[in-house]
């Protein structure tokens, strides 16, 4: 005896159908609530504004042109990476003049975009280390303005962003007489070590002001031959980079791009699965045109979720001022 099968008619089947699509889509929904897809991620790293005094060679204009070309951006970067430099003469300056830079930049910053910004400490952000009538116990000298101003405890820190992990480091060394040199100083590498203890595999960047990695010393003439050895200036690339890669190799956490100012040119280099990108200028030659070649300009960041970047230096037009 055959068994009655049911042989469901148009409108049934159409039911059916329907109810299922919105099963799957409540299906759907939940799935994607609970597990968001991984998304890239853009930022820009803006380094070497170098503000002067008096607004000279057109910085204040440049500067809110720059500004305003990164706020112009499709897609949105979700922050600026400030590398540095912010303003130029604050070395040389008397604590209060220091100050009144230090707050016109910050306020043509603010008045030209509303995008976050992190900002790293260059050699010009000293304040009053050139000067020999500044007094070297007011809470102002050295790097104390730069700290009071942008309110942080300390100039290296970290934070997430965009399943990420970012690192700013504070490479930037003073001398009793003002000069200065690139280092990783002690207590920097124990926090870099402990730091990326915490980041459980997310991709990693790490952010200076003077480069750990370059080849425009040879290029430029800067490194010279003192006997057998090629000696690079110890104010031009980190001096111990050495001890900062092996803090990296001995955490084994996915750091995967290094960042650095200072130089003044866009430069991309890549040893094993390490890169290190050093961002150009806003000030291009310190507003006196581009650095040799190299336009005035910003670096555009996009992040994978998997470790991947792709960083394209970008000019904003700016035409020096004679």
């Amino acid at each position: 005896m055959d068994h009655f099968r049911h042989r469901p008619n148009r409108r049934d089947f159409l039911r059916q159908l329907g109810l299922a699509t919105v099963g799957l889509a409540l299906g759907a929904r939940r799935l994607a609530a609970a597990d968001p897809a991984p998304r890239s991620f853009r930022f820009v790293f803006a380094s070497d504004a170098h503000l002067m005094v008096g607004d000279a060679k057109g910085s204040a204009a440049g500067l809110g042109k720059c500004l305003e070309a990164i706020e112009a951006l499709t897609p949105r970067p979700a922050f600026v990476l400030m590398g540095g430099d912010l303003t130029h003469e604050s070395p040389d300056l008397d604590l209060d003049p220091a100050g009144r830079l230090l707050d016109h930049f910050l306020a043509i910053w603010k008045r030209h975009t509303s995008l976050p910004v992190h900002y790293t400490f260059g050699n010009h952000d000293f304040a009053g280390v050139k000067n020999p009538g500044v007094k070297r116990d007011d809470p102002r000298f050295g790097k104390g303005l730069f700290r009071a101003r942008l309110e942080l405890a300390r100039t290296y820190r970290s934070f997430d962003a965009g399943g990420w992990h970012f690192v700013i480091l504070d490479d930037v060394v003073a001398h009793a007489d003002g000069s200065y040199l690139g280092e990783y100083p002690a207590e920097q590498l124990d926090f870099i070590r402990a730091d990326l203890a915490t980041t459980n595999g997310r991709p990693t960047v790490l952010c200076g002001h003077i480069p750990s990695v370059s080849v425009l010393p040879t290029f430029a003439g800067l490194a010279k031959l003192a006997g057998k050895k090629l000696e690079i200036p110890a104010s031009v690339v980190a001096t111990n980079t050495a001890a900062l890669l092996e803090v990296i190799s001995q955490s084994q956490a996915n750091v995967r791009l290094l960042l650095g100012g200072h130089l003044h040119h866009f430069e991309r280099l890549r040893v094993d699965d390490l890169s290190f990108v050093n961002g150009g200028a806003i000030c291009g030659d310190w507003w006196r045109g581009a650095q040799k070649g190299c336009p005035e300009g910003f670096t555009v960041v996009d992040l994978q979720p998997d470790g991947t970047f792709a960083a394209d230096y970008r000019g904003y037009g700016w035409k020096a001022v004679s």
